[in-house]
């Protein structure tokens, strides 16, 4: 299959024609940090807002994937884990959406009337949950992807709300794809059923850890969040990190994923169709390379619980059969 390296892009120079915009930038450049809306250019303020909103909306709609792998749950520690998952994203969003209402927000309208179909979410959390170790392996993989994006945030944000707000969101995503990563392990080495189970969930869930980041550094339209510093890490280089340690615990557990260490470039690199996408009623990877648009499309349609899911997260709506 064809090998593919993807290689960290440097930050974009920072230059504005507007004397408030660069003497923003230049605050920026320097380290300072920014505490208060009122010190923000339009621009500046806008990054973060749309940031923020994607953060708010994709932690809420974790929810609504996880609830669907209660009936496969094997015991009551197992339903537990998955309780305290949605608990703490469900936390995560609340966090990260208070945040969002400095900015005039209302996080309640948000979540409860805005249109279901305009919902949006990762395409991996928009298919049900088959099995335990489905879920388990999402933590292991997923919740991993996920802290990248978060931690850089913490680290690097130049926005210090937005770092201090994210400590705990870090400190329990942490604790998710370990505990994932702990019980994937278990059940790699448990039986020779368990095992396929685990490589078959490992076989789906990888590459939605690829496609995590999104679009490629070099066919992104805008980069203003590294520009503004509320991010410092690229796409490429988020996904990059998450690929080495992501092969790292498959090494060390024994699972295979679609990746070899290459001893040229010093690291692993993909052995994927890249880009590829997924049939969007069964989930299935389509094992063929396409057009960056393809797979555009197919994350702005979503998975096949869309938009009934969140139709009834707005109607609060859970049955009385999760215990």
């Amino acid at each position: 299959m064809e090998s593919t390296v993807i290689r960290p892009m440097p930050n974009p120079p920072m230059v504005a024609d507007d004397p408030a915009e660069q003497a923003l930038l230049d605050r920026i450049a320097a380290g300072e940090l920014i505490e208060d809306i009122s010190e923000m250019t339009p621009r500046y303020r806008k990054v973060l807002e749309n940031t923020l909103e994607i953060a708010a909306a994709g932690e809420v709609t974790v929810l609504t994937w996880a609830q669907t792998g209660y009936d496969t749950a094997p015991d009551l520690g197992a339903k537990i884990a998955i309780s305290g998952s949605i608990q703490d994203e469900v936390g995560h969003a609340h966090q990260q959406g208070m945040l969002w209402e400095r900015f005039g927000v209302d996080m309640h309208a948000e979540a409860f009337e805005r249109p279901a179909d305009k919902f949006w979410s990762m395409p991996v959390l928009e298919f049900e949950v088959k099995n335990y170790i489905y879920f388990l392996v999402a933590q292991a993989l997923l919740d991993r992807a996920g802290r990248y994006t978060t931690w850089d945030i913490e680290l690097h944000c130049s926005f210090a709300p937005y770092r201090r707000a994210l400590k705990k969101v870090n400190f329990e995503e942490v604790f998710h794809f370990r505990h994932g990563s702990y019980w994937m392990e278990y059940y790699w080495n448990h039986s020779e059923e368990t095992r396929q189970m685990v490589q078959e969930a490992v076989d789906w869930v990888f590459p939605h850890g690829v496609f995590w980041y999104g679009r490629p550094d070099n066919m992104k339209g805008k980069m203003d969040q590294l520009i503004y510093g509320v991010r410092k890490w690229s796409n490429d280089t988020m996904r990059d990190k998450w690929l080495q340690s992501a092969c790292k615990l498959a090494e060390r557990i024994g699972f295979n994923v679609p990746a070899h260490f290459d001893e040229d470039e010093g690291k692993y690199v993909l052995d994927l169709p890249y880009p590829m996408t997924w049939d969007r009623q069964t989930g299935d990877w389509i094992q063929e390379k396409c057009e960056w648009s393809d797979v555009v499309a197919n994350m702005k349609s979503g998975g096949r619980m869309r938009p009934g899911i969140y139709e009834r997260l707005q109607r609060e709506e859970w049955g009385s059969s999760l215990w």
